[in-house]
């Protein structure tokens, strides 16, 4: 099991894994996105990863050498994959749409590495051009109990910048009405919302 912090289920490492090819479900996401949801337009780009947290900071659950040889979580036919090491320990028993935690690999904070971001960035596609931003969303199904929580990573590459574009990702990510929201379900899912670097 994993370790806990006052209920709060604590891992420290990540395996976040990518599809070689085209990704359909993304490109399918991204379609239905762009034609009917409010605020789909300023939408330029959507690239998935999916993302596995494991380990404690002591040590503890499972290594990555077990995640990759199961099968279950990693095909090297389909998938490139990057392992990275949290700056601190996550918990992921709860999330409801606020900032990834210091040091996510995928951050523009000055704990996130700058090899771990950009590690993170290519398997989400590289960097969003010019005039654009790109907001990461992890969202992860509730009541997971480990030793290992799996979830989907998100970059929706938006047009504009700023608290704007922020705003028009979660509109667009966080389904609350018929044209709001494809990527996260907040009533069975918790999730993470932020500017990606």
């Amino acid at each position: 099991m994993l370790s806990e912090r006052g209920g709060r289920q604590i891992c420290a490492e990540l395996l976040v894994t990518a599809h070689k090819g085209v990704d359909l479900h993304a490109a399918t996401a991204r379609r239905v996105m762009q034609g009917r949801l409010l605020g789909g337009e300023k939408l330029a780009d959507l690239r998935r990863c999916e993302f596995h947290a494991f380990g404690d900071a002591a040590g503890g659950g499972p290594r990555l050498a077990e995640l990759l040889a199961t099968g279950r979580y990693f095909n090297p036919n389909k998938h490139r994959y990057g392992h990275f090491t949290l700056a601190e320990p996550v918990a992921w028993t709860d999330g409801d749409g606020q900032a990834f935690p210091a040091g996510w690999p995928g951050g523009a904070d000055a704990a996130a590495r700058a090899s771990a971001r950009e590690a993170l960035g290519e398997l989400l596609g590289g960097p969003a051009p010019a005039g654009r931003t790109a907001i990461d969303v992890a969202a992860w199904a509730r009541g997971q109990d480990g030793p290992v929580v799996s979830g989907t990573l998100w970059r929706l590459v938006i047009t504009g910048a700023g608290e704007p574009a922020l705003e028009t990702a979660r509109l667009l990510a966080v389904a609350r009405g018929g044209r709001e929201g494809l990527l996260v379900n907040p009533h069975m899912e918790c999730w993470l919302l932020a500017t990606g670097a």
